[in-house]
């Protein structure tokens, strides 16, 4: 038993050194209980994942470096409150929570809202807010059916591009952002005219390259 609990302790030290390090490299500060939150999170996802298809990447190590840094590689892009029409975040699909919960864990000025329409995946979320004790709400509904006026929409490859980008101008407040998470090689469809171009970074959290898009909506 004590020899199980070391190795328990070792991987939940190891891993907690890799969050803190993947999440500067992003730009982006986790205390300690962020941290416990996070370890947290990793354990309702293998819970969740025993009866349901939450996510198809298995592993802690996998979990944070798939899932928690690539989240953090957006979050560390989001502007301060003052540069928004409106402190609101919309994470559209949500699935297991990525990247709307690093959104809420990190930036606790933002007021975030989670649309899942997944009945099931809405549940998981909700249990999470519970457990992490954060502040989201949860819609379990289509995205299309929202009110329009947040200040930013995000997306982790919910849609293809030539649909994400209007649907999401569609959601955004004027002079918002509206961002989106996709590979180096999807091309970029001509621009929705009220959307002009704000960010286009490569990045890479040791899973091969990704790319972060962010537009600003007229």
């Amino acid at each position: 038993m004590q020899a199980s609990e070391a190795s328990a302790g070792s991987d939940r030290s190891r891993l907690a050194r890799l969050m803190v390090s993947g999440a500067a490299l992003q730009g982006v500060t986790l205390g300690d209980l962020d941290v416990s939150k996070l370890h947290r999170y990793t354990q309702l996802l293998e819970q969740w994942g025993r009866t349901m298809n939450l996510t198809a990447v298995h592993g802690r190590e996998q979990v944070v470096r798939r899932h928690f840094l690539d989240s953090l590689a957006l979050v560390g892009k989001l502007p301060p409150v003052a540069e928004l029409p409106s402190p609101t975040l919309l994470d559209v699909g949500s699935g297991a929570g990525f990247p709307g919960v690093l959104c809420a864990l990190c930036r606790p000025d933002l007021r975030v809202t989670l649309s899942e329409r997944i009945g099931k995946k809405a549940a998981f979320l909700l249990t999470l807010r519970r457990e992490l004790g954060l502040q989201f709400e949860v819609i379990a509904d289509d995205a299309a059916r929202l009110q329009p006026g947040f200040g930013i929409v995000v997306s982790r490859a919910a849609l293809p591009l030539p649909k994400w980008l209007p649907f999401a101008a569609a959601l955004t407040a004027p002079s918002g952002l509206v961002f989106a998470m996709t590979s180096p090689s999807e091309p970029i469809p001509p621009l929705p005219p009220e959307l002009s171009p704000y960010l286009d970074e490569i990045y890479d959290v040791g899973e091969g390259p990704h790319r972060l898009l962010a537009y600003r909506r007229a």
